[in-house]
């Protein structure tokens, strides 16, 4: 018999549930850049002659590969080497610490062998630039630190660094009672860092790659009218000899900002728990008015059960589970059924794979997660999306592109999983439409 992973008694969907009434909070990192060569404005006889920069564009964070090609024109050093990052400071109307405030699996090497390093914190948090929102004031700081090491190089010997990291967009977002507010998810790298070391930059290559499913909303914000666009997710700059001022640094935005409101305040519109979504001039209806069914289900265990219900997300149950498959072994093949009750175009899907709960990981990595879905709208337009294994705080867009009929059918049906570590058990957590709209809805905002 098959035995799910039960984690909390509760889900919690979003970080804005951690306000009562609404209020601000801070995600991700507010910027990282180009190695220095001292924080303390020290001589240096090391020249980079060539940087390479790859930035890849994830749906909630930016994967980020730097190498370096170092030469000492001086002589012997034990060279300090200081990779900056900027964190938020500590929001004192927050119930917890900012999410994604330090970048992830940061690793640095010379010439292919690991180096060690160290934190090292900056000066007490001072005022950030970045403005509070129009709703809730607030004082937001930022924190500077340093990844420190220390390469030793020889007289005229040249050495290969590369840098490793991840790290989540920076958001300030708001939320007043059931309105949400959310800003541009960006991504900044600062260039002008560099111009601590011996002369300019020799060569460098920048190139930034989109990987999550709206190309179409990711913007560079600076610098101006020096990348060139490839295509519709590829951007390359090259550069010869630079020596980089703030006007070189870079701000990305991921995504651009957006707000989202209850379709209305009854009782039945509650009830609905569908939403408005208006970005700049794009509005959207996430709603799950449907019906579904499952080709099987997973035995309740005690209190938990595992219907295909909890797919809609409802955060009224009593205790939240995500859908489970009932058949041995991983699941392929099994599928849900949505019969939709308001037939709209379809923009995407937005799914929370896996048994996802916030703030708990463990139930999410012992169970499989889907790794491949193949969807078919109105039983004539078939198309399989391969999901990324990561543990999404946000529900994951499947973008519907080359069909725009209304649609009152969908189908998904389990062609791939990725292992969860203990359990087979193929679990979805919830599936929300998104409809595109015409034309701006009434908005009834909270205040």
């Amino acid at each position: 018999m098959k035995k799910l992973s039960l984690g909390a008694a509760s889900l919690v969907v979003g970080i804005s549930t951690l306000f009562a009434n609404g209020g601000a909070w801070q995600t991700g990192v507010p910027a990282t850049g180009s190695a220095s060569a001292s924080n303390r404005n020290r001589k240096t006889d090391v020249t980079i002659e060539n940087e390479t920069l790859k930035i890849d564009l994830h749906p909630e964070y930016a994967v980020v590969e730097v190498h370096y090609r170092m030469h000492n024109t001086g002589p012997r050093a034990e060279q300090e080497f200081f990779f900056p990052v900027e964190r938020w400071g500590k929001n004192p109307d927050a119930d917890t610490d900012v999410k994604g405030g330090d970048i992830g699996h940061y690793q640095i090497s010379v010439d292919g062998k690991d180096l060690k390093w160290t934190n090292v914190s900056g000066a007490k948090e001072e005022d950030s630039e970045t403005a509070s929102g129009k709703f809730w004031q607030q004082d937001l700081h930022t924190i500077k630190s340093w990844k420190k090491s220390i390469i030793p190089f020889e007289r005229n010997q040249t050495r290969e660094v590369a840098i490793h990291y991840g790290a989540r967009y920076a958001e300030n977002d708001e939320s007043v009672s059931d309105d949400s507010h959310i800003s541009d998810a960006t991504f900044a790298y600062s260039l002008s860092p560099a111009a601590t070391w011996k002369g300019p930059i020799g060569k460098g290559e920048i190139e930034i790659n989109i990987l999550h499913p709206e190309p179409e909303d990711v913007s560079i914000e600076k610098p101006k009218e020096r990348f060139q666009k490839i295509n519709d997710t590829h951007y390359e700059w090259t550069f010869e000899n630079l020596k980089p001022t703030l006007a070189d640094d870079i701000r990305i935005i991921a995504h651009s900002k957006y707000d989202k409101y209850p379709t209305g305040y009854s009782e039945e519109d509650l009830s609905r728990r569908a939403s408005y979504v208006l970005r700049e001039h794009q509005y959207f209806l996430d709603h799950t008015d449907y019906d579904a069914t499952a080709s099987s289900t997973l035995a309740a265990q005690g209190k938990h059960n595992y219907d295909v219900v909890n797919i809609k997300g409802d955060p009224t149950r009593e205790i939240a589970s995500p859908w489970a498959e009932g058949v041995e072994g991983d699941g392929i093949g099994e599928n849900i059924t949505l019969n939709v009750k308001r037939p709209l175009p379809l923009y995407g899907l937005l799914i929370q794979p896996g048994y996802y709960e916030y703030d708990e990981k463990e139930p999410w990595l012992k169970n499989n997660r889907i790794a491949q879905l193949e969807i078919t709208l109105n039983d004539e337009h078939t198309f399989t999306e391969n999901i990324p294994d990561e543990r999404f705080e946000n529900p994951y867009l499947i973008r519907v592109r080359e069909y725009t009929k209304p649609v009152n059918k969908i189908k998904l049906i389990i062609k791939g999983v990725y292992r969860g570590t203990q359990f087979r058990d193929t679990c979805m957590s919830l599936v929300e439409l998104r409809a595109p709209l015409t034309k701006k809805p009434e908005i009834q905002a909270a205040r």
